[in-house]
C-alpha cells in the first residue's frame, strides 16, 4: 500500500481538489478532510503520511493571511500536528498554507522547537497582489520533498508572501541549509529582491523554507498550477521549440517533481522496511 495524503479543505482554503489530483498523478491516495472533521477526529492523522495544507484565502485573511486558521488548528489540534511531523512523514504547505504553517511555527522549528514563530510572511512590497509566472531555483538543502531539483517555473499568486525576519534567523537559514527555493531571474541569476523576478520583495529571494529535517516545506509558488506543460505561460513557445525540432511536446511540467519526490520517498521507505 503507497502513502496516504491528507489535503485539508475549509473556511477560504481552495486549492484542495487539484492539489490531491498532483499526489494521485504521481501514484499517492488520499483524501481532502475538512479541518472540522480532523478536529472532531484528530487521532486520523495517524492513518495519514503526508499532510498538505493547500492554497486559497482561508478566513478572507482579514487577520492576516494564514493566522485565523493557524490559531484554529493550533488551539485544537498541537498535540496531533506535533506527533504527526516528529513521525516520518512529509508535510507541504503551499501558498496559504505555507503561511498557515509558518504562522504554526512548523518551520524553522530549529533545534526541533516547533510552535515557535520565528518568521513572518507579510504582505509584498509592491501592496498590490501578485499572479505570474516566476522562476526558481533550488538552494543548497537536506529535503527529501526536493531531490533531484535544481530549478523550476511556476505560478504564484498572492498579497502577502514575503518573508520577513531578523537577520540571525536569516543566517541560521542558511547556516541549516534550510532555505528551500530562491526566486531568480529567466536567466538563473540572482533576483536581487528586484521585481517582478522577487514578487513580492522576500528578504534573501526566499521562496520557500523547511525544518530542520527537510520533511516539512513550505513555498509560496504554486507546483500544482504548473504540473502540465499546456499550463505554462510559455507554452506556444515551448510547443514550437519541440515542433522545430522534431519532438514530441512533454505533457508533465515542473511543478509535478515535488510531488513525484513524495511518492519516491515513500517508495524506497517502504522497500527498507519490506
Amino acid at each position: 500500500m503507497s502513502a496516504q495524503v491528507i489535503v485539508l479543505s475549509g473556511y477560504g482554503l481552495n486549492c484542495e481538489e487539484e492539489t490531491l489530483f498532483a499526489f494521485r498523478h504521481v501514484g499517492l491516495d488520499g483524501d481532502i478532510v475538512h479541518i472540522n472533521d480532523v478536529i472532531d477526529s484528530p487521532k486520523m492523522l495517524e492513518a495519514y503520511q503526508v499532510l498538505c495544507v493547500p492554497g486559497g484565502f482561508s478566513y478572507g485573511d482579514d487577520t492576516g493571511s494564514g493566522n485565523a486558521f493557524a490559531q484554529k488548528m493550533k488551539l485544537a489540534l498541537w498535540d496531533n500536528l506535533k506527533a504527526f511531523v516528529e513521525r516520518d512523514t512529509l508535510t507541504l504547505g503551499i501558498c496559504n498554507g505555507c503561511q498557515i504553517l509558518t504562522n504554526l511555527g512548523l518551520v524553522p522549528a530549529f533545534d526541533k522547537a516547533y510552535g515557535k514563530r520565528d518568521i513572518a510572511v507579510t504582505y509584498n512590497k509592491s501592496a498590490r497582489y501578485q499572479c505570474r509566472w516566476i522562476d526558481l531555483k533550488v538552494a543548497e538543502n537536506n529535503s527529501p520533498w526536493l531531490s533531484g531539483i535544481e530549478s523550476m517555473h511556476i505560478p504564484v499568486a498572492h498579497g502577502e508572501g514575503r518573508f520577513m525576519m531578523e537577520d540571525t534567523t536569516l543566517a541560521k537559514l542558511k547556516a541549516n541549509k534550510q532555505i528551500a527555493f530562491h526566486y531568480v531571474t529567466p536567466e538563473g541569476q540572482p533576483a536581487n529582491e528586484e521585481f517582478p523576478y522577487n514578487p513580492n520583495g522576500s528578504v534573501g529571494d526566499i521562496a520557500a523554507i523547511t525544518d530542520e529535517s527537510g520533511k516539512v516545506l513550505v513555498m509560496m509558488p504554486h507546483p500544482e498550477r504548473g504540473m502540465f506543460t499546456w499550463q505554462r505561460d510559455d507554452y506556444m513557445e515551448v510547443k514550437d521549440a519541440a515542433q522545430r525540432g522534431g519532438q514530441e511536446v512533454p505533457e508533465e511540467s515542473d511543478g509535478l517533481a515535488i510531488f513525484k519526490n513524495a511518492a519516491i520517498y515513500f517508495e524506497s521507505t517502504l522497500k527498507k522496511s519490506a
